[in-house]
């Protein structure tokens, strides 16, 4: 059994090949749900369904973005009976965090070490940084670049032959600040799609003497990204020394819609953006090559726009589609169930562990039972 918390219940190679704890919107105790949400834990019932679950698993696939199944792995990493090989996916983590934050995921990392057979981050440039920062042998980091995700919107298509309008939206990491200076001073349409937060309404106040800047607060997924296929230019500003990928998804799904996209030349666009042939990249926080750039492809001729859309879809559909990202993912999962099972074989001769071998895992079982009656309070 391949056992996996990621959520892709929509993707028929997946859904066959893997048992998904997904988590749950209700809970029989409502206010825990709320006070552990603040928290980032959507679900706690997760962490005892893994717990029932792994022990049986040849694989268990954890969800990098999740803290849920962040605990989950410390907490197995104590537990002997848990020995599946663990492979942490999307792991898109943030070194400049606070000293607090990044103690606590190291504790983390370290009590669940044993059990992970591999990291993937999205970019290469993360693994010194994972090495470094979170304590993690570079040996078992080994990235895997994201993809497109747009299943349930395959209806949408490119409606205008070239478009007017720049296009951006998101809150995560977003440099806002400099999009703005880049387009002060010109006439372009800029379309930013936000949904209400104080991030929100500092863009507002930034953009409340341009008028050829529109915030729009009540865009629908399908609106937002039917925007996106028809627009002119897709623009993603992220913020300046970030040292973790953001927009990954994003910038790809841009690309696969056909749109001409624009990004800062942070380390996720420049896995998946080559400049001049499937879009351009931007130095991080320099207003005014936004502006040039910016100005350059409003100036390209259609058919040389129109290449690059057509390259840039190319790539984000085939190189960088779910599917093969899935299909890759499901065979290293494999690969690790097969290391483990070699390396935990019986060796000829070998001396089986005493009957007290398991004392030290005393605490481990304790953790367990209280982790088993969740389900009672949950």
């Amino acid at each position: 059994m391949l056992l996996s918390t990621l959520p892709f219940t929509k993707v028929p190679l997946w859904t066959k090949a893997v048992t998904t704890v997904s988590a749950r919107t209700t809970s029989a105790h409502p206010w825990l749900t709320r006070v552990l949400g603040r928290f980032g834990v959507s679900d706690p019932g997760v962490l005892w369904r893994l717990m029932r679950l792994a022990p049986r698993a040849q694989v268990v696939l954890l969800n990098g973005g999740e803290r849920i199944d962040l605990i989950y792995l410390a907490l197995a990493g104590l537990c002997p009976w848990i020995r599946a090989p663990h492979v942490i996916v999307d792991a898109h983590w943030e070194p400049g965090a606070g000293a607090v934050h990044r103690a606590v995921q190291r504790v983390i990392l370290f009590l669940g070490r044993r059990l992970l057979a591999e990291v993937q981050p999205h970019s290469a440039e993360e693994v010194p940084l994972y090495e470094s920062v979170f304590g993690l042998d570079p040996a078992i980091v080994n990235p895997l670049p994201w993809s497109t995700s747009l299943t349930g919107y395959e209806h949408i298509r490119r409606m205008v032959s070239q478009g007017d309008a720049i296009v951006t939206g998101g809150h995560s990491y977003r440099d806002y600040s400099t999009l703005l200076k880049a387009v002060e001073t010109a006439s372009w349409p800029l379309l930013i799609g936000l949904p209400p937060s104080p991030a929100t309404d500092a863009v507002r106040q930034r953009s409340a003497s341009m008028p050829h800047v529109r915030l729009i607060s009540d865009w629908t997924f399908s609106q937002y990204w039917q925007e996106v296929a028809n627009s002119r230019v897709f623009a993603m500003a992220i913020t300046p020394g970030l040292r973790r990928c953001t927009a990954d998804q994003t910038l790809l799904n841009a690309m696969a819609l056909g749109t001409l996209v624009v990004a800062t030349n942070a380390m996720s666009s420049r896995i998946y953006i080559e400049h001049g042939v499937t879009g351009f990249l931007v130095p991080e926080g320099d207003a005014k090559a936004w502006h040039d750039t910016l100005d350059h492809v409003f100036a390209l001729p259609y058919s040389e726009a129109q290449a690059i859309r057509d390259r840039a879809q190319e790539v984000a559909r085939t190189q960088f589609s779910e599917e093969t990202r899935l299909q890759t993912t499901l065979m290293r999962a494999r690969a690790a169930a097969a290391r483990w099972a070699v390396r935990d074989a019986p060796k000829p001769n070998e001396v089986q562990p005493g009957r007290f071998a398991w004392a030290p895992a005393a605490l481990a079982a304790l953790l367990a039972v209280k982790v088993m009656a969740l389900p009672y309070f949950l």
